[in-house]
């Protein structure tokens, strides 16, 4: 059986056609019309490109929260399709200590990462300690205490500006730190 496709001179192809009667080179190896349905399917890659696109433009991918919460609301579902009293089969336990250990590795993964991007108390006050430095310098006597108890009012600390010793008290949970003058001066001079 011949291919029968029209060539670029106009004259029919003279190469032995496929199954569907075309040679390999006019559509023989094509499998057909495109899948319409299941993994392989145009509509799917669309809807995964889609998909890829909002995932790349999230602007906090390293924030796993709703993928945990996710998982906990997916085993609590699971949890619920079972009757108190009642052994559970062996594969539905190894599934749930699966699942838990999942949940488990998530919850790692999210303490990491806020761990990775918290400040530290070193770097806390560093901050403190030149911003007092800052506000000795640029601001006058009572625009400082104000900005101060604006700033102690807005981070739940307490700290205290005086017109010629600057004192920054910031309270923890249950430390106070107190950094003087001349500690700032020595933070900020790297001392």
């Amino acid at each position: 059986m011949q291919c029968g496709a029209k060539t670029k001179s106009g004259q029919p192809c003279k190469k032995h056609g496929m199954p569907n009667g075309k040679c390999r080179l006019h559509g023989g190896l094509s499998p057909g019309a495109p899948v319409k349905s299941g993994r392989y399917s145009v509509v799917h890659r669309r809807s995964l490109q889609t998909k890829m696109q909002t995932m790349a433009a999230d602007p906090t991918p390293g924030d796993l929260a709703a993928e945990l919460a996710l998982q906990r609301a997916l085993l609590d579902e699971y949890l619920g399709r079972f009757t108190d009293g009642v052994a559970l089969p062996a594969d539905d336990i190894e599934r749930l200590f699966g699942w838990l250990e999942s949940i488990g590795k998530q919850t790692e993964r999210i303490h990491r990462i806020m761990a990775q991007t918290a400040l530290t108390v070193a770097e806390v006050n560093l901050l403190q300690a030149v911003l007092a430095d800052l506000l000795r310098r640029y601001l006058p006597d009572e625009q400082r205490e104000l900005f101060m108890m604006e700033l102690t009012a807005a981070t739940g600390g307490v700290v205290d500006g005086r017109a010629n010793d600057t004192v920054i008290r910031v309270q923890y949970a249950d430390d106070v730190r107190t950094l003087t003058d001349e500690q700032l001066q020595a933070i900020v001079d790297g001392r």
